[in-house]
């Protein structure tokens, strides 16, 4: 047994075709042994290798595959080094027929020959490379990762050793190359250089402290903001009677965290933008969904009552609406109260249904994943616009002071403040309410037990969904381009036009921001780890919240819920008038329009998003098995270079990929796959993450058994792993479609006028001034997606979920 309490993995040795002899047991093989098929391996890839070498184009002259460029047979006397891979291909075509002992290590330097020199042709010629090379290069490395099984370098089967290594490499080729790419450009294609940092970092679209047009100095306050932060640090560290070198670290973390915030606040710029953006933005969100964690979890009182008056505004608002078009303004007074009466009898039924908010929070959680984060920012320019309901309509006020960093402060808080509550409401549901029950016994109030007990089991949660929340509002670019503002992701978006070099610099400086925000979270959570799910049974209740607690929280969310439904109302009701606040007449125009080109580019925004879904959910199986069950060299660089890509602002990526993909062997940008390899590996680790959660709660013993039956990985991976993490695999391919559906921050340098997608269509819609198309289309894609959440879900209750096994 390991220390975890998991049975440890044996080490059997392996027969002829790569299978695990059973020492101790010798069954009879059943319908899990497949030497045979697994032997095959050994032919069926020289013989592709030969096939790919011979008649499939190696070079393309554009951005077309398989347009008829020359093969590899056709390059030879220009390239006789190709007669390295050939050769190779011919070897281990031959040496399959021979014994294991005998053509284990020849066949190793056969095959790496063969793939280091056509890998080599494919990178240094520098020409874009077709099918042919491709097919040719992964032949040849599958079958060095089989030699590397049959040498007993790697001890794994042969599936485990090939799947490593073609991890290993798409890891490189689509992680780790644009990550790299991005840098090198910003220091400096030919040389070290710092000459694009001093041109970005100098010019006052980045950050300028001191302003011209004031008449104070905003450098001297900030000067004297640093000498009372660092003069407050000393004090609090003598009062405290800190040790010597504590005083002097507090005294300059305390004057560096005063002179920070006093530039941020001080001075102008994208730099200063986007660091007020995302915190403000991250701490908001991190507070509201642990609020409405807490309420969901701990409050039992009826919802209903506190829907009353706000559903009878809503009410009201709806018959103003209704009222407001020319054919039906007679009509205004009918309306409005017609719509007063429905909020109140929709309060009412809600109220004898005792509706709690827990109810409610399961809808409030699926927001975020069907919608994209822009949409509601384009939502809110209909509420908070020159002519928006509340701005307008409701305050009689004619300005666009709403628009700009405050407006994109309001559409990030909306959008992310869900994705944060996803993140701390297991945190929350899973706290152990024994530890509550003890503290109560000693004499603890609620608020005392909130904040003695809760908050410090919770904080890991609230540090994770605050750093969550501050990569996505860096990243977010659809909000500040609807709305306006100077921020960093709009900054990229203009230099990648006219100076990558700049692009590469704002986007090194998004990266260098989120790694600082992972580094303080880390820092805030420190080495503490809190045990609550200890296996045993508890019998502890939790305990409820304060009284005047509960009731702050629920008029909160009462507000939270009525902001929301405005939001999404307002986008449906642009889609039916003919121009939100000018004529509110009744049309089908708009949705009329989306059959002359939008549709096209939605269908095939749905073709994009079904094709990426499925290698998201075979390399998120691989990977999590990988580094779960599996043992090998590199195991820590596939770990991290699989979750890299979503750590990574989206607009870095982005950036990375035009600069990696655009020239030499991989010209890929104006093409789908482009698009394809975008969304699958941005949208991978979130799989990976889900089936490794399941994958530790299953018995090793479980695989053991399906080895000592002589089943090969492959086998065991299919007809054992993965129908215990079935639902771990519908989540991951329904999050990687909704997702590349939504997306926009990391594919907007990437889209061309042959693949369009739909959010970039929206964008283009709004930056057009065709507002009422971009309702349209906005509601089409979320109606659609809740369409098939909803029957995705409910195709899996009919199919039922699978047996969890426990030993």
């Amino acid at each position: 047994m390991g220390r975890d309490g998991h049975a440890e993995p044996h080490h059997l040795p392996l027969d002829e075709g790569g299978l695990p002899i059973a020492t101790s047991l010798n069954p009879p093989l059943g319908r899990l042994t497949r030497p045979r098929a697994l032997q095959l391996a050994l032919l069926v890839w020289p013989v592709l290798g030969l096939l790919a070498f011979a008649f499939l184009p190696w070079q393309r002259s554009g951005r077309a595959f398989l347009a008829g460029g020359d093969t590899a047979l056709e390059l030879l006397p220009a390239a006789p080094w190709l007669w390295v891979p050939l050769l190779a291909l011919v070897a281990s075509l031959a040496a399959g027929f021979l014994n294991r002992a005998v053509r284990a290590w020849p066949a190793l330097v056969v095959g790496l020959a063969g793939f280091l020199v056509t890998a080599s042709f494919i990178v240094f010629r520098n020409q874009p490379v077709d099918l042919g090379a491709l097919v040719t290069a992964l032949s040849l490395l599958s079958l060095t990762g089989m030699a590397l099984s049959d040498t007993g370098i790697i001890k794994a089967d042969r599936f485990i050793a090939g799947a490593t290594l073609w991890v290993g490499l798409f890891l490189i080729l689509f992680v780790m190359f644009p990550l790299v790419k991005v840098l090198r450009t910003a220091f400096g294609e030919t040389g070290f250089s710092l000459e694009a940092f001093r041109s970005v970092l100098g010019s006052p679209a980045f950050f300028v402290l001191e302003n011209d047009t004031t008449p104070r100095s905003e450098g001297t306050l900030a000067l004297i903001w640093t000498a009372v932060g660092a003069l407050g640090g000393l004090a609090l560290s003598l009062w405290r009677r800190r040790p010597a070198l504590a005083v002097l670290r507090n005294t300059l973390l305390a004057a560096l965290g005063a002179g920070v915030l006093a530039s941020l606040l001080l001075g102008f710029g994208a730099l200063r933008n986007s660091l007020l953006l995302s915190v403000s933005v991250a701490a908001a969100s991190t507070a509201l969904a642990f609020a409405f964690a807490l309420l969901g979890a701990r409050s039992r009182a009826p919802f209903g009552p506190y829907l009353f008056l706000p559903l009878a505004l809503a009410g009201y608002a709806v018959g103003s609406l209704a009222s407001s078009t020319p054919t039906t303004a007679a009509y205004g007074l009918l309306f409005k109260g017609l719509g007063v009466l429905l909020g109140l009898a929709l309060a009412g039924w809600l109220t004898r249904r005792r509706v709690t908010a827990a109810r409610l929070l399961g809808v409030f959680s699926l927001l975020p994943i069907i919608t994209p984060p822009f949409v509601i920012g384009f939502a809110l320019i209909f509420l908070l616009g020159r002519q928006g309901l509340i701005t307008h309509s409701i305050l009689g006020l004619d300005t666009d002071a709403l628009l700009g960093p405050l407006g994109v402060g309001i559409a990030q808080t909306l959008a992310f403040t869900p994705i944060a509550y996803l993140v701390l409401v297991g945190v929350v549901q899973s706290l152990n309410g024994t530890l509550e029950e003890a503290a109560v016994t000693l004499g603890a109030n609620r608020w005392h037990v909130l904040k003695t007990v809760i908050w410090p089991l919770v904080r890991p949660g609230l540090a994770n969904a605050f750093l969550l929340t501050v990569i996505e509002s860096l990243a977010d670019f659809g909000n500040p381009f609807i709305m306006g503002g100077s921020f960093l992701a709009t900054e990229v978006y203009f230099a990648v036009e006219f100076n990558p070099n700049e692009a590469s610099v704002y986007g090194t400086v998004l990266l260098a921001l989120s790694i600082t925000a992972f580094l303080v979270q880390q820092a805030w959570v420190g080495r503490t780890n809190f045990t609550t799910v200890t296996g045993k049974p508890t019998q502890g209740g939790v305990t409820p919240l304060p009284p005047a607690l509960e009731r702050s929280l629920l008029v909160l969310f009462t507000l939270w819920v009525l902001l929301v439904g405005a939001v999404y109302g307002s986008m449906l009701f642009g889609a039916l008038v003919k121009l939100w606040g000018f004529n509110n007449t009744f049309t089908v125009e708009h949705l009329l329009n989306l059959s002359s080109g939008s549709m096209a580019v939605f269908l095939n925004t749905l073709k994009i998003a079904a094709i990426s879904s499925v290698p998201v959910l075979l390399l998120s199986v691989v990977i999590a098995f990988l580094i779960t069950r599996q043992k090998f060299f590199g195991r820590g660089f596939i770990e991290l270079g699989s979750l890299l890509s979503f750590a990574v602002p989206g607009t870095v990526i982005g950036i990375g990929y035009v600069m990696a993909l655009n020239s030499g062997f991989a010209y890929l940008t104006g093409t789908m796959i482009i698009l394809v390899i975008a969304f699958v590996f941005r949208n991978m680790p979130v799989g990976i993450r889900s089936a490794v959660a399941n994958l530790r709660q299953i018995d090793p013993a479980l695989e053991e058994a399906s080895t000592t039956l002589r089943a090969s990985s492959v086998t065991t991976l299919l007809r054992v792993v993965m129908p215990l993490i079935r639902p771990a695999l519908v989540s991951a391919l329904i999050f990687a479609f909704v997702r590349a559906m939504t997306a926009i921050s990391q594919i907007i340098f990437l889209i061309s006028p042959d693949h369009k997608v739909v959010t970039s269509e929206i964008l283009s819609m709004v930056e057009r001034g065709q507002l009422g198309d971009a309702a349209a289309l906005s509601a089409l894609l979320v109606f659609t997606l809740a369409a098939v959440i909803a029957l995705t879900n409910l195709l899996v209750s009919r199919l039922g979920t699978p047996v969890k096994v426990t030993s």
